[in-house]
């Protein structure tokens, strides 16, 4: 087989590949266990370069509808472009200087070369990794699975070199232990692996709950469905209350004396008001909303009184305006239990701005695990379920259950949540845990 021939051979596998990725079905994820294979089989480094970068181009472009959304409103469709192209370009370079004519090297540089596209810094941007298929592949064998995933194409790509006899028995091992862990998990599960009682996550369609008036129907639905329910345990979305202050608190302070009473823990995705970075206008801004009178706004909404009457008895319109002002991305846990967990990796771009002040902070050595009713939750928080980094520091905090919260409504019509949902049912069969997705779209 020509050189020519095996770097087309390998970009169009790729490609396909990141095509099936793209989907967000298992079937789809599962294909990119083969990348790997498409990029070391190309004849040249070129070639190599060609199919990887293929293979991210195909699997990252649900990126472009999300990000023209999410930071369009400002920006030309360049800029999504760019990134989009950037992104595949950062990631497909590992795996381009792993390249080598010598088969036998890729028993150490294939699984190197996946390493770097999953710890930070390239780990921050770490999509579609193949490892994501480790849990559909070899459901329940945990790290051993993970293992088997990571270096198996190293395994079967250096044979090669050896001689007939060698390579027979090395690639009926290693198939044989392929069949093995894919059994395995499917036909032996743990004995131990029960959900956790009364738990129950609740999906939403709030749309955008920052928009003004948006929030508060939004919390009256969170405090009557609590109301309702006898699970102890409740799970909503991502940044449904979009901001939670001390005015927050009081206006939910009702809800949560009556989950004290009632034993309920609540776990609600809210954006959390960060402690430093404000300048001196804005502080002045916030000590001025906070002094306004929203006790009359809520009578006037529970009149079902128009926006332009709260504007005209409670708000200006200066006030109702989005505030420059740095919010943390967190899970807060209220009621019987009181915790709040930060998120590690904020959407870079979009959220991380490393050099703006408005930036949600990064806190990749922030804890992974969260204690909830006697569970250790391994937690996501929306573009967290699609990366590799931040799932496996959390199993090694050794979780119970793994719980996911995002807010999907700026994909809506994208695969983008399906892959999110797909991916945390993944680990959760990979490490053979129970998990809980809330979603808001």
């Amino acid at each position: 087989m020509n050189t020519c021939f095996r770097d087309r051979l390998s970009s169009c596998s790729a490609i396909a590949m990141g095509l099936g990725v793209s989907t967000g079905y298992p079937l789809g994820i599962i294909a990119a266990a083969g990348m790997p294979f498409a990029c070391f089989t190309a004849g040249t480094r070129k070639g190599a370069f060609k199919a990887v970068f293929g293979y991210y181009v195909a699997a990252l472009w649900p990126m472009l509808p999300g990000l023209d959304r999410y930071i369009g409103q400002s920006t030309t469709l360049l800029i999504p472009l760019a990134i989009w192209a950037f992104t595949a370009i950062l990631l497909s370079t590992p795996w381009t200087i792993a390249w080598t004519s010598d088969r036998s090297q890729l028993l150490w540089r294939a699984p190197l070369a996946l390493l770097a596209t999953v710890i930070p810094p390239l780990g921050i941007i770490g999509l579609a990794s193949p490892l994501t298929a480790a849990g559909y592949l070899f459901p329940g064998t945990g790290w051993t699975g993970l293992a088997a995933v990571a270096l198996l194409p190293g395994i079967f790509l250096s044979t090669p070199p050896l001689g007939s006899r060698r390579r027979s028995v090395v690639l009926s091992i290693a198939i044989g232990l392929c069949i093995g862990f894919s059994i395995e998990g499917r036909s032996f599960p743990p004995d131990d692996a029960k959900p956790p009682s009364g738990w129950l996550a609740v999906n939403t369609h709030f749309g955008d709950v920052s928009q003004p008036f948006r929030d508060f129907p939004a919390a009256q639905f969170i405090q009557q469905k609590v109301a309702e329910t006898s699970a102890r345990v409740l799970i909503f979305p991502e940044s449904v209350v979009p901001r939670w202050s001390e005015v927050t608190e009081a206006f939910w302070r009702q809800s949560l004396d009556r989950c004290r009473t009632r034993g309920q823990i609540l776990v609600i995705g809210a954006g959390l008001p960060a402690k430093a970075g404000l300048s001196k206008d804005d502080r002045v801004r916030l000590n001025d909303l906070r002094s306004y009178d929203f006790g009359a706004a809520i009578d006037a909404l529970n009149r079902m009184d128009t926006p332009r009457a709260i504007q005209g008895n409670a708000f200006s319109n200066d006030l109702i305006k989005s505030l420059p002002e740095p919010i943390d991305n967190t899970m807060l846990i209220v009621g019987a239990e009181s915790a709040t967990f930060y998120q590690r990796v904020p959407v870079p771009v979009g959220m991380w701005r490393p050099f703006s002040r408005n930036s949600v902070p990064l806190r990749l050595d922030a804890p992974g695990v969260l204690a909830i009713d006697h569970q250790r939750a391994a937690v996501l928080i929306c573009y967290e379920q699609m990366l590799t980094f931040p799932i496996l520091v959390s199993m090694l905090q050794h979780p119970t259950v793994i719980v996911g919260i995002s807010n999907t409504f700026w994909v809506a019509g994208t695969p983008i949540p399906r892959y999110q949902a797909t991916a945390v049912r993944g680990w959760a069969r990979l490490f053979h845990l129970h998990y809980f997705l809330a979603v808001n779209s």
